[in-house]
């Protein structure tokens, strides 16, 4: 189902804008691609490449300690 909504082009500082609505908004922090074909401007999310991978890689390493906690072994009853 498609979804049409009416707005008009302003000003935000030197830059035109569109304000879209919450219904129609991206999740935050998603990257966006906009595309002008003729008349029309298309705005989608960017897609994932195999580029992208050493950035997400970078991303975790803070969260690594390339500690490896000691093992410590329960008695069993077998």
């Amino acid at each position: 189902m498609q979804k049409i909504f009416h707005t008009r082009q302003f000003m935000a500082g030197n830059s035109p804008a569109v304000r879209i609505p919450v219904s129609m908004a991206f999740p935050k922090h998603t990257k966006l691609v906009v595309i002008r074909e003729g008349n029309r401007l298309i705005v989608e999310p960017e897609e994932n490449s195999l580029e992208s991978l050493p950035a997400l890689f970078a991303a975790l390493r803070p969260q690594h300690t390339a500690e490896r906690p000691e093992f410590v072994e329960a008695e069993r009853s077998w």
